[in-house]
């Protein structure tokens, strides 16, 4: 699908995105991304800069911003209201955290800088996934780390997404072999694919310790591990 069609999906999108799926209400969707993208480029995340492709409206960014105060953070979008949004969630953050829009097919970002860099539910958006994480890796330091977090296909809700709603399509070409060549294919070595953590649905705060005892507890089962929320993709720049 078109880059211009999913940024006027995103624009209509943006004023109401962080309450879509009670993201704002009970955010442990995302708190659980940010802890798994931490560990994924870690100590990276304090030497900086990091570079997020796709950071909507800075969700994931917050949280890392505010448990990595040494962070130094880049964002990039194609959408500007959702920028936006994210400018204004982020400005206390001040110059630790910048946004960028991402005009074209080519990313805004200077050549061999970055420690790291991550994506999250991004790859499924876009036309040609292997020009964009060569673009990225070229905008990388030798041995950086790139993680991408994607939603896994045979996780039902993530199924019914993708037939529902035509900018999520992308979502059933998610999957071990596809994640996996697309990062080689953009020169990317070390590439890694796995099931993210199992994931129950969100609920308030009160009730996470026993949301997460039931993850662990489901997550022994090899056959139920293939229904993981999310896949895991990483790689390492030459």
């Amino acid at each position: 699908m078109s880059q211009d069609v999913q940024r006027q999906f995103f624009d209509k999108l943006a004023a109401r995105y962080d309450g879509r799926y009670l993201r704002a209400r009970w955010p442990r969707n995302q708190e659980l991304k940010a802890r798994v993208v931490a560990r994924a480029v870690g100590t990276a995340i304090e030497r900086g800069p990091v570079v997020e492709v796709g950071c909507g409206t800075g969700q994931i960014a917050e949280l890392l911003l505010r448990s990595h105060p040494e962070l130094r953070y880049v964002g990039l979008d194609l959408s500007e209201p959702m920028l936006d949004v994210a400018r204004s969630r982020l400005e206390r953050f001040a110059d630790r955290a910048e946004l960028r829009v991402v005009a074209g097919d080519d990313l805004p970002l200077a050549e061999a800088t970055y420690a790291a860099a991550f994506g999250v539910d991004v790859l499924h958006h876009v036309d040609d996934q292997t020009r964009l994480l060569r673009a990225l890796r070229a905008a990388l330091a030798p041995g950086a780390t790139v993680v991408f977090l994607e939603g896994n296909p045979r996780f039902p809700l993530a199924t019914l997404l993708a037939l529902v709603q035509r900018e999520e399509r992308g979502l059933l070409q998610i999957g071990f072999g596809n994640l996996r060549r697309w990062f080689e294919d953009a020169g990317l070595e070390d590439v890694r694919v796995a099931y993210g953590p199992l994931y129950t649905p969100p609920g308030p705060a009160r009730v996470e310790p026993a949301l997460d005892a039931v993850d662990r507890a489901i997550g022994r089962v090899p056959f139920l591990r293939a229904l993981a929320i999310f896949l895991i993709a990483e790689g390492r720049a030459p």
